[in-house]
């Protein structure tokens, strides 16, 4: 990842915009890819977008891809609220395993289970949660559970 823990007058020093080029190379990564094509091509991603459309053109289009695979901007950590777990705001960051707090390598389906269940324990609308954190939290067991 690409954040700093230097401080700068008792602030973060910001961490470096990435370039276009920068972007696309991280998501690549995740998705064993070399290039827009491949990527496009790749059932993985596919099955990881859960039918949602992107350009692949567009800066904002790598960007978003790159928050919700690659990283989260330190900038939008730890933060607290109703449509946040883990410190990170659901609604804006599209980030699973660190939402359901499970290590990619070793979670099974059945940890990815448990953990959407205690989590929909917390924020089910039925319990004052959040509908739409709810939605977002069955369709990130759902792109994990596509992995397994």
């Amino acid at each position: 990842m690409l954040a700093f823990a230097e401080l700068i007058n008792g602030k973060p020093f910001p961490e470096p915009v990435l370039t276009l080029a920068q972007l696309k190379s991280e998501v690549f990564k995740v998705f064993g890819c070399e290039s827009a094509k491949e990527l496009r091509e790749s059932s993985e991603f596919n099955l990881a977008m859960a039918g949602r459309s992107f350009d692949l053109k567009t800066k904002a289009d790598w960007q978003r891809l790159y928050r919700e695979w690659v990283g989260v901007p330190q900038a939008e950590r730890n933060r607290s609220g109703k449509t946040c777990i883990n410190g990170i705001d659901v609604l804006e960051n599209f980030r699973p395993w660190h939402v359901f707090g499970l290590e990619p390598s070793k979670a099974t389906a059945d940890d990815i289970k448990d953990a959407f269940r205690r989590l929909a324990k917390e924020h089910h609308p039925d319990v004052g949660g959040d509908p739409r954190v709810m939605e977002r939290l069955q369709k990130m067991r759902d792109s994990l559970l596509a992995f397994r």
